[in-house]
């Protein structure tokens, strides 16, 4: 805007100064290069959609199966899809490939899940054949309006098939959403949602426009120059007297000033950001790292708090079951005697029984044998989850939506029980040689809000019904018969959680085959509603799950990430202040935090837990030795009514646990701390639940894992590791941070001297607002003659990346922001108005017989020739690049001269008393401050020179 100002005052004849060409050239430049950015990205956005909108589908009609455009499918179509394409509207399905109604859909692309889901057809439509008799069906399908809950999906069949009139419910598992894909077979969908109805459509956010503390402080620090440049300005025109012509003689001088303010600034920035991103995702020693965001890599050199998942990010998410605890055994499967032992009383189990389920309900006061114990608990292993064998070839693998099943339905297969088959109506395992088929009759999914799963299953052969459910302690106890056994619960959890274990009780319970109908029909008439439909299902779920018997508790341990003990500390000795965020108990919590370094041997524990531990939040002392831990419940409650104090005194500790915490409070956490401190704050973690803290987190990191890409995609950075983090913050974050604030400083310096010479040589030549360069030499001065060097100092290192790795302390010297403070600014406003003042004033001087074209070569060399010594004498680490850009914008400069001849006395230049003169400028004008610089650093080196000179 101010620019544009400028150029249009140049239509008013008394504020002209100089060529218009001048005033427009760099504006048209920067707006040129912003527009045809943006129009690469509409282009490419567009020939996107067109792909996309153009792609074929197969559409059901009267007439067959007939190829449809994407564009044009409506609502009410019935299109049919085929293994791995993508679905290109939301939809319920009617009918699949496979006879009992299932497909498996492929969610990645939706929520960052790699696991494949399960979806089946309306079982009335089902078994509805040819598939056009679908057009013709009698029906209504009523659904919910559009919302952006993936999760969740509300409808209800009602129509007429063979003459019967039908009433089904449609849940979450009859539909297929735009974007995903389909993994095997293929299926006919009614669409239901299309366009910006569709859910990936109402989930699409702009990306957040994350406006770095880096970015506003350059534009405090532009600020001050426009007062710098009026203060000047009206300085001049005080000295020449205040007369009627003083405000056009100020607006005059503002024009001549103009080029303190630096409109190159923004396009240097732009593309340095790129450089730095460029630099990140290519370094071979960050694994597969992709910067998502280019706006703010300067944000990692400034870091003062990394909050981090722990499952997944700190751990590896690879799950082995490592323990169980029965309720009057216990095994440790880790040890090849235990694990033997209980291997054997299975196997002496069923080689007694054939009934799995024969005898398991024993009268609660004599104690069951323990391979009977051991039978049940294996068996609730290979049944009680969601997880679905997928053959490929001769190869077997595993899907489920959490690693944790996997690895208790691996182990049941290890100890011989094998999850065969899975289908959405039949389980079929297998021990040896012989097959147990079991019926599914309900299924109840995991929820963040339930805590636990279930299932309910009907044997074949026996025909008797149980009924299993796998969960947390507090969702499980209070469905247990016992008091004691919730005791013993409760004590194996905490004996597991303590010595690192991710912990999950297990409980089964016999149903009648008259129970279980009168349940079943209360759950289809729930299931039935679209209001409240959840509220009325749980309602009739919580009614059976009453008097269960406790089988046991497992205990399965998530292996670390490589290295991460060193990490942690790498990153806490940088002056980075650690906080874990986990859904785990509080005793696993801080076994883990003791394995990850996270706590040292010299810290305490300060627990906030209860209300209690929120009295403790008054008191503390000696924070920098404690770690604080907290508990999810109470968190609640310290964020709603003492979230200013909890900051206050978490942000001193050593670092902070939080435990049991949703992914809502995830972002509270990180909420608080942007609200309540002045610092960066980082948050990284690898799941779904973690987008919510890595979107509203200054810097948001993401790490492409078994949870699938959601995190990643939603970070402003993706790594594959959690080792990778150090050395993006550390290395890449810090230099970005040194680049640009180096550059910032010699764009500002390189306006402001101009603007130093301007002046005095308005003031000399009794204050006449004329301009001492014209048309080309200013635009040279900005671009061709300066630019290369000034933008080739992003290049330039202070260290090597083993002296930061050694040292990673010297990261503490950026994270306050002082390369870019007020001191560092206006040392480089000094350095301009000495070097401004020397170059114009000993020209002026010294060689008065001169005249005015001599004087602007002798000038305007030894100005180019100063900035050109002004970069070479900040390079740290030369190499070809910044040399190149010397050379060649020296080059470019004399050659200006041979083409330039208004400018330029060619038979003036060629002589020996313009290079004496010019050499003499520019020495008296460098010399003295890189001479004081080396002295300095010679006399008191800083503190990455001493360490590097080790």
């Amino acid at each position: 805007m101010f620019f544009l100002v400028i150029a249009l005052s140049q239509l008013y004849p008394p504020l002209q100064v100089g060529f218009l060409f001048t005033y427009i050239a760099p504006l048209v430049l920067v707006l040129m290069i912003t527009m045809f950015k943006e129009l690469y990205d509409d282009i490419t956005r567009w020939l996107r959609d067109k792909e996309m909108n153009r792609k074929m589908y197969t559409q059901i009609t009267h007439a067959g199966s007939i190829r449809t455009p994407a564009q044009n499918i409506k609502v009410g179509d019935l299109i049919e899809v085929h293994a791995h394409e993508r679905i290109p509207a939301d939809m319920v399905i009617l009918s699949t490939h496979d006879e009992n109604g299932t497909v498996f859909i492929k969610t990645d692309q939706l929520d960052g899940e790699t696991d494949w889901k399960l979806r089946k057809a309306l079982s009335c439509t089902q078994r509805i054949q040819p598939i056009t008799r679908l057009l013709d069906l009698d029906g209504t399908l009523t659904v919910k309006a559009p919302d952006q809950n993936i999760y969740r999906f509300v409808g209800r069949f009602e129509g007429t098939i063979d003459g019967v009139d039908v009433v089904e419910g449609v849940g979450l598992e009859h539909s297929i959403w735009a974007n995903t894909s389909l993994a095997n077979g293929s299926c006919v969908g009614l669409v239901v949602y299309i366009g910006k109805e569709t859910r990936i459509s109402l989930n699409s956010r702009e990306p957040a426009n994350k406006l770095g503390i880096t970015d506003k402080e350059l534009n405090r620090l532009a600020l001050y120059l426009i007062i710098l440049m009026m203060l000047i300005s009206l300085l001049v025109v005080a000295l020449s007297g205040f007369n009627h012509q003083s405000f056009v003689q100020f607006f005059r001088m503002i024009l001549l000033l103009s080029t303190i303010i630096p409109i190159s600034l923004r396009v240097n920035l732009d593309f340095a950001k790129i450089y730095y991103c460029v630099k990140i995702s290519k370094d071979p020693k960050l694994g597969y790292a992709k910067p998502r965001n280019s706006t703010i890599p300067e944000e990692l050199g400034r870091v003062h708090y990394l909050l981090s998942d722990k499952t997944g990010t700190l751990t590896r998410n690879e799950m082995t079951l490592k323990k169980l605890y029965l309720e009057h055994w216990s095994f440790n499967l880790d040890e090849s005697s235990a694990a033997l032992d209980f291997s054997q009383l299975v196997k002496d189990n069923f080689d007694k029984h054939s009934d799995p389920i024969a005898d398991s309900n024993m009268p609660k006061k004599r104690k069951r044998d323990t391979d009977m114990v051991c039978r049940d608990i294996l068996t609730a292993l290979a049944l009680c989850n969601n997880v679905t064998p997928v053959y490929e070839g001769k190869e077997k693998t595993f899907q489920a939506s959490s690693p944790d099943e996997i690895a208790l339905v691996e182990y049941a297969w290890k100890t011989g029980l094998e999850l065969n088959h899975r289908t959405t109506n039949n389980i079929i395992l297998r021990f040896q040689e012989q097959e147990i088929d079991f019926k599914i009759l309900q299924t109840f999914p995991f929820t963040s809000a339930s805590k636990k799963m279930g299932i309910i299953l009907q044997h074949t052969t026996s025909g008797k019904i149980i009924f299993y459910i796998k969960g947390a302690e507090e969702a499980i106890k209070d469905t247990l018969a016992s008091a004691q056994a919730k005791i013993k619960m409760f004590e194996d959890c905490e004996s597991l959680a303590m010595e690192g274990y991710r912990t999950l009780v297990i409980a089964q319970k016999i149903i009648s085959i008259e129970e279980y109908e009168d349940f079943s029909q209360r759950l289809e008439y729930a299931r039935s509603f679209l209001e409240n439909r959840d509220e009325k299902c749980q309602e009739v779920i919580k009614s059976i799950e009453k008097n269960m018997e406790f089988l046991g508790v497992t205990g399965v341990e998530d292996k670390l990430q490589h290295k991460v003990d060193k990490i942690i500390t790498r990153i806490k000795s940088a002056g980075i202040r650690v906080w874990m965020l986990t859904g785990d108990k509080i005793e696993t919590a801080k076994c883990i935090s003791i394995s990850t370094g996270l706590k040292k041997k010299e810290n305490d524990f300060l627990e906030i837990i209860g209300m209690d531990g929120v009295h403790k939040l008054e008191n503390a002392t000696d924070l920098e030795k404690k770690v604080l831990i907290i508990d999810g419940s109470t968190l609640a409650i310290v964020l709603e009514f003492h979230s200013k104090k909890f900051i206050q005194v978490a942000s001193q500790t050593s670092g902070v646990i939080c435990c049991r915490v949703s992914p809502t409070q995830k972002s509270e956490i990180v909420e608080a701390l942007l609200k309540y401190t002045k610092y960066r704050v980082c948050a990284i973690g690898d799941g779904g639940n973690d987008v919510g803290m890595i979107q509203a987190a200054h810097v948001g990191i993401g790490i492409e894992g078994k949870e699938g890409k959601q995190a990643s995609l939603a970070a402003d950075f993706s790594i594959s590791e959690f080792k990778y983090v150090a050395k993006l913050i550390i290395w890449h974050g810090r230099l970005s941070y040194l680049r640009t604030a180096r550059l910032s400083h010699f764009v500002f310096h390189r306006g402001f001297v101009y603007a130093i010479i301007q002046a005095l040589f308005t003031i000399v030549f009794y204050y006449s607002a004329i301009p001492i360069y014209n048309g080309y030499l200013m635009l040279g001065y900005t671009t061709a003659f300066t630019s290369m060097p000034v933008f080739s100092l992003i290049m330039d290192t202070d260290m090597e990346y083993k002296t930061i790795k050694l040292y990673p302390m010297l990261y503490q010297t950026q994270q306050l922001g002082r390369a870019l403070n007020l001191t560092r600014f206006f040392f480089w406003m000094w350095k301009s108005i000495y070097q401004g003042s020397i170059i114009i004033l000993l020209a002026l001087v010294m060689f008065p017989e001169d005249n005015f074209i001599n004087i602007v070569a002798i000038t305007f060399s030894a100005l180019i020739i100063t900035e050109l010594l002004n970069v070479a004498s900040q390079i740290e680490m030369w190499n070809i690049w910044i040399a190149f850009s010397e050379i060649i914008s020296f080059t470019l400069y004399a050659m200006c001269i041979l083409l330039l001849k208004n400018y330029f006395n060619l038979q003036f230049i060629i002589t020996l008393d313009f290079f004496w003169k010019v050499l003499l400028i520019t020495a008296i004008s460098w010399c003295p401050l890189h001479l004081t610089k080396v002295i300095k650093n010679k006399i008191c080196p800083p503190r990455s020179y001493r360490l590097q000179n080790r």
